[in-house]
């Protein structure tokens, strides 16, 4: 058994609440959300810094992260603005050591809950866990956005 808690989520281990999957990486809801929808892309290969892996597959991260963000929008999250974030490495406050890009949901005002519980997860404390019903729904939600978007929406341009 893996020591990674991701990998063990990838392996069908440890329980979560999946948004997407694909050959390559995974999408699961932040069990420590830092906003309404927080969802976390997954490459489905362990590494810890981004530069470990091919063009290509960075690319597909990204990729996903970029509709996951979509999806995040029809349903309401993150109109105001979302955080995209990569923490490459320990010195930068990355917690697990297995590359993975978050996408955080804002909306104004939010900052100083937002704060608080960012502290909790730089310090590795990531506080409450949000509860597995809640996280499931916004899951199915999100899902759902994704098979609505239209390909046209998926084009570059």
């Amino acid at each position: 058994m893996s020591q990674c808690v991701f990998c063990q989520i990838i392996e069908g281990q440890l329980d979560d609440s999946r948004v997407y999957e694909d050959d390559d990486c995974i999408a699961i809801m932040d069990i420590h959300p830092l906003g309404n929808g927080h969802v976390i892309v997954i490459p489905k290969y362990h590494h810890q810094h981004i530069t470990a892996f091919s063009p290509k597959l960075g690319d597909h991260l990204f990729h996903t992260a970029q509709r996951i963000l979509r999806a995040q929008r029809t349903v309401g999250w993150g109109l105001q603005g979302t955080h995209i974030l990569l923490n490459d490495g320990p010195a930068a406050n990355q917690t697990v050591s297995h590359c993975h890009i978050h996408i955080i949901p804002r909306q104004r005002g939010d900052a100083l809950r937002s704060m608080g519980r960012l502290a909790l997860h730089v310090t590795g404390l990531f506080g409450p866990k949000a509860a597995r019903k809640k996280l499931d729904r916004q899951a199915r939600a999100l899902r759902g956005a994704l098979s609505d978007l239209e390909p046209a929406e998926e084009a570059e341009g």
